[in-house]
């Protein structure tokens, strides 16, 4: 029986000892990977804040769906000496992504572009031409600010602070098709996998040699991985389990696995951000499976809003991979238990009263076996993030 989403979590989840301590944390961990998704209701806004690298942060930007939140954050971001202050900042955004012209992912894009485009190094969009004012009007700014302008496929990669970035959709036999057979524009959609941290080439001194310089190649075993998945839907990830199969074989009883840089499957994710704000056509029970995510984060209005976001088809699959039911007798756990979050989540309280849990932020340490630790800012979708109204979720899935 499919159950409605647990919009409203206990207080006792939220630990009240963390208030007004975000900024400080982020400070104490400069090593620390920092990814945002914001409460902008049926859409997507994302920030990532790069590991430190010589002594201050970048940001990455994937989608803008409205004006001002994005902007406001990053002020306060920087007030907070998290961030450079941002009119000094040069090459702040390495790297800024609109992964679909659709409005709920760049109808902010034109103003971010038009404040920070130059310091913007690369942006990137699927090449879907679409006849609406913030695709136009974002392509104008891109070309204003004389912004590289890359139009990538599935296994493009780039690798940015010790964060790799790579590209699972759309796959270039739909890139190929946008023009021709026709591709539904949500599967043109730009997913992105990141690994932190990457395999990288590093100087070190070495004693041995009078403190001489050597170049080191540091290899990550197990990094972190998240699958930002923007509004692909069934074709398109279809697209991605052709181009990015499980790479391992079977021989004896044993299994070997091969090495890709990024474990033995590339579709795997420790977190993923789920496509389509959870749509009934984003996702399915298959390849939520093969992902295998310890945390699930969805985008959307509560309650259904105008088109029905969070589908219970795709809570479903969510919580079935979390928790598989093919045994009798199982009692589904809360969502929040199977690491499953909202951006239209509620926080109930002993009164009966429900305040906004809001919008998100995932800090994702450089080594496994440290805690993924998610804090949630109270706001409303039209509301600035306030960073002092932080806290820290307890109890998070962990590996």
């Amino acid at each position: 029986m499919m159950t409605e989403p647990a919009w409203e979590l206990p207080e006792t989840l939220l630990r009240p000892d963390s208030a007004g301590t975000f900024a400080a944390e982020c400070r104490a961990a400069p090593d620390s990977l920092l990814y945002f998704l914001l409460n902008v209701g049926d859409g997507d806004t994302q920030l990532l804040l790069l590991p430190e690298r010589a002594g201050r942060r970048r940001a990455v930007v994937v989608d803008v769906a409205t004006t001002r939140k994005l902007g406001r954050l990053l002020d306060a971001l920087a007030a907070a000496e998290v961030l450079p202050p941002l009119a000094d900042a040069s090459r702040l955004f390495p790297l800024v992504v609109g992964t679909h012209p659709h409005a709920d992912h760049i109808g902010g894009m034109p103003e971010f572009l038009r404040r920070f485009g130059g310091q913007v190094d690369e942006y990137w969009e699927p090449g879907y031409r679409h006849p609406s004012a913030a695709f136009v009007e974002t392509m104008v700014a891109l070309e204003d600010a004389d912004i590289v302008h890359t139009q990538p496929t599935s296994g493009t990669t780039r690798t940015i602070d010790a964060v790799r970035v790579t590209v699972l959709t759309p796959g270039i036999g739909l890139r190929n098709r946008f023009d021709t057979y026709g591709v539904e524009i949500n599967d043109s959609s730009i997913s992105v996998k990141l690994e932190y941290p990457a395999t990288r080439v590093v100087e070190q001194p070495d004693p041995a040699d009078g403190g001489s310089r050597n170049r080191l190649l540091v290899r990550s075993a197990d990094p972190w991985a998240l699958v930002l998945g923007a509004d692909a839907q069934t074709t398109s990830w279809a697209q991605a389990a052709v181009d990015f199969p499980q790479l391992h074989s079977r021989s004896g009883g044993e299994t070997f696995t091969a090495p890709t840089g990024g474990g033995d499957d590339l579709m795997r994710a420790h977190v993923l951000k789920v496509s389509h704000h959870a749509s009934k056509h984003g996702i399915n029970l298959e390849l939520v499976e093969r992902m295998a995510p310890l945390i699930a984060l969805i985008s959307s209005v509560g309650g259904g809003g105008k088109y029905g976001f969070p589908h219970a088809l795709a809570t479903e699959a969510l919580r079935e991979a979390a928790q598989p039911s093919t045994s009798g007798g199982i009692v589904r756990k809360p969502d929040h238990a199977l690491g499953i979050h909202y951006t239209a989540g509620l926080e109930h309280h002993d009164t009966g009263a429900a305040t906004p849990l809001g919008s998100l932020a995932l800090m994702v340490p450089p080594r496994r076996g440290a805690p993924l630790r998610l804090w949630r800012f109270s706001d409303r979708s039209r509301d600035a993030v306030d960073l002092a109204l932080g806290r820290e979720m307890t109890r998070l899935r962990v590996p």
